[in-house]
């Protein structure tokens, strides 16, 4: 099992530092009911620039704000089958491809926007399901998708330079976009009914 460790820093010295794991790999001993816990890659780890400036390049990460977690998908334009952390605040997204393993690698997306969740469209028919949390909503955004569409919970007031009243200028409440991943740009998506401010995504195949 693979699980986020959130909010470093909340206790002793601030984030990033090297000695933080970003994420724990954790095996469950049946017999003996115990749970063994490692980092897989901690808040300092090297990784390949996805995009940018640096692109292709070894980079330092200085992640602070390490949140949710995926699996990505193999429609997925690229990353395929790789781990992926959203690092909310820091507008990032690490891609660990062969986690665990001898031979892992990272690579970092740097996004154009802080988000939350991310889901990939799988199949041509079916929905996302988006958990509102002002709303205390469950929301469902049906059609018709391109396998490997990358949509994601847009949270601009979650981003590590947000003001400290937010919603405002520059700063809007919660929406829907679609990831670029070559880029990391992120467009917002139009949709019709119900208000949508989500926050955790998943796609569900129809």
């Amino acid at each position: 099992m693979l699980i986020s460790a959130s909010a470093p820093g909340t206790t002793g010295a601030a984030a990033p530092n090297p000695a933080y794991p970003a994420v724990y790999s954790v095996i469950l001993d049946p017999a003996k009911h115990v749970a063994f816990f490692r980092a897989l890659f901690y808040d300092e780890s090297s990784a390949t620039a996805a995009n940018g400036p640096h692109v292709g390049q070894t980079v330092k990460l200085a992640l602070t704000d390490p949140d949710s977690n995926e699996v990505v998908p193999p429609p997925a334009p690229r990353f395929g089958g790789d781990f992926m952390l959203t690092s909310q605040g820091d507008k990032e997204q690490i891609y660990v491809h062969g986690a665990g393993g001898r031979y892992q690698h990272l690579s970092v997306l740097a996004l154009s926007q802080s988000v939350d969740d991310t889901a990939w469209a799988t199949a041509w028919h079916g929905a996302f399901y988006a958990a509102d949390h002002d709303g205390d909503t469950v929301d469902v955004v049906s059609g018709t998708f391109r396998p490997g569409t990358v949509f994601v919970a847009v949270t601009p007031c979650d981003a590590s330079n947000a003001p400290a009243t937010c919603p405002g200028p520059g700063f809007p409440a919660n929406y829907l976009g679609q990831l670029n991943m070559d880029t990391g740009q992120i467009t917002p998506v139009k949709v019709h009914g119900a208000r949508l401010e989500p926050q955790g995504m998943i796609f569900v195949a129809s």
